[in-house]
Formats: C-alpha cells, structure tokens, sequence
C-alpha cells in the first residue's frame, strides 16, 4: 500500500513552539487545531474559531480533561476560574463550523474512552461524556476527523491518548538478571560491563530530591549499568510520565564540554553533576515532589 502523503502547517503566532499555534493537515479536510499555554488563554481567544462548535482538552503533567462546548472561547475562559490545575489547552473545531451538539457529544466521549484506556495520565473527567446520537454514517465521518486529530496530536507532543505497549505498567521494561561477567554492548561498538547489583535504599527521613539524588549516587557508585535503550528511554517524557508522573524528563544524556543542566524550555532542570552508570553519563532531574516518592521507591526496587 502506498503511503498517504500530507501536508503539516503550523502558524505559531509569536514565533515559538510556547505559544499560540495553529495546526493544520491537508488530509484533514475540515479539521482545525491551537494549541495554547495557559498564560496566552486571551490571545487564543481572539481567534474566530473559537466562537465555534468543538471539543477541548486541558492538559498538566499528571491530569487530563476532555470537554466539548458550542463556544470554545467561553468555556475555556470559564475553566481559567474553576479548575487551577491545567498548563495548556488544546482546541478542536472546523473550519466550516459544521458541528453540531450531537457530533461533540460522540467527539467528548470517544476522546474520554481512548484517554483512560491509555492510562498515561490521570483523568479529571467525573463522566463519560453524554450519550452519543449520531448514525453510522455520521459517525464513519467522526472517526475520520479524530484519527487525524489524533495524529496532530502526537506531531505536536501530546501522547495522552496513545498507549505505548512497549513499556509495562511501570513504565518500565523488564531487565534480564545477568552475571557481572556478561557485557552490553554500546553504540560505538564499546562494550560496557553490566552490574545488576543494587544497594539499598537510603534513610526515608530524607528530603525527596535528597533521597533520590543519594540513591542514583549510591547506584552509579556501585557499578550498576543501565542498558543503552533504558537510558534512552528514561530520557523521554512519556516514560516519566508513566513512571513517575511527570513530563519532566528523568535523565538527560550528558557529554562532558557540551550538555548544560536546562531542560528545552531553557530552564534549569537538572543536577549540574553527572552521574556514571557503564559508559554513560547523565544528569538526573532536579524536580521532585514529596508525592512521587513511594513512586521512585516502586521503580528503584524493580530494577
């Protein structure tokens, strides 16, 4: 089968990946997208289309919501008052306007089934959305518009609504049990000694960000080695989302002279000391809460 080719366009209005976007797709043919952080919620406002018919996605680190309105712009400026949690918004609507109430009730709902069968983040949706009233016809229709939504989700970033059957209910693979004789070979073709023994933990009295910090410190240390596709996996936002509820990224890989301790957004994210683990460097997060602790306790003694 051929592949269907497509065109991607994207508007970002201050000409940044942080602000207002408006995303298209030439196989879309009705479709239309933005994507705003929550602090440009009134330059999103202003645009037409948000005075149309459409569904809408809220969106933290931990929490998804899935809502549907008649009018875009004044439901999501509602949600700036009753729900404190969100960081960015997302909405979908057409560019004729052709929705209608029934065709958002089926739109809510199927985004509400497919987000919590994805299980990536928590969901803050109390239901399941209204009864869906559309016939076969309309609804073959439907389905075509969120697969392309869909895609443009994940183009852009959001893998709420995308369930990744490589990575357990951990988010984390399984690691073979091996002898400190057998090697891992890494890219470069080097290979790397693997050690599967891990220390125990430290004291629990301690502060979260210290009790993490001294526990990878205590595992690089004792020769432990991570995989080359773990590492590259516990680089990756989806993994600690699942892992430890956040799209901070856990690790990031370190090359001496080269790799700085902020995150893409520029900021600081990141312990300025690397730590070893085989041949690889890497730098762990910095930001931790006190409720992910039983979560990096959960991952440390799985490994």
């Amino acid at each position: 089968m051929v592949a269907k080719t497509k065109t991607i366009k994207m508007l970002l209005y201050d000409g940044t990946l942080n602000g207002v976007m408006n995303i298209s797709d030439s196989a879309w043919e009705s479709g239309k997208m933005y994507s705003a952080p929550r602090e440009s919620i009134s330059d999103l406002a202003s645009r037409a289309d948000c005075k149309k018919y459409g569904v809408y996605l809220l969106l933290s680190d931990q929490q998804v919501y899935v809502g549907q309105a008649s009018d875009l712009e004044r439901r999501t400026k509602q949600h700036m008052t009753d729900k404190d949690w969100w960081a960015q918004v997302i909405l979908m609507t057409t560019k004729d306007d052709s929705f209608n109430a029934s065709d958002i009730d089926y739109l809510e709902a199927r985004l509400i089934d497919i987000a919590e069968k994805a299980g990536k983040l928590n969901s803050d949706n109390k239901k399941r959305g209204n009864p869906q009233k559309v016939d076969e016809f309309r609804q073959a229709e439907l389905e075509q518009y969120l697969e392309e939504a869909l895609f443009l989700l994940e183009l852009i970033g959001i893998k709420v609504f995308k369930k990744d059957s490589k990575i357990n209910r951990r988010g984390i693979r399984p690691v073979a049990v091996v002898s400190t004789t057998e090697n891992d070979e890494s890219p470069s073709g080097q290979t790397q000694p693997k050690n599967q023994t891990v220390p125990p933990l430290p004291a629990e009295d301690l502060k979260i960000g210290e009790f993490v910090y001294t526990a990878m410190q205590n595992l690089s240390d004792s020769g432990f080695s991570f995989a080359t596709d773990e590492i590259l996996e516990m680089t990756t936002s989806e993994w600690s989302i699942i892992t430890f509820h956040t799209k901070q990224p856990f690790m990031k890989l370190y090359i001496p002279g080269e790799t700085d301790n902020k995150g893409l957004d520029g900021r600081v994210r990141y312990k300025t000391a690397p730590y070893t683990f085989g041949l690889q460097q890497v730098l762990i997060s910095k930001e931790w809460y006190e409720r992910q602790r039983q979560l990096f306790i959960d991952w440390y003694n799985s490994l």
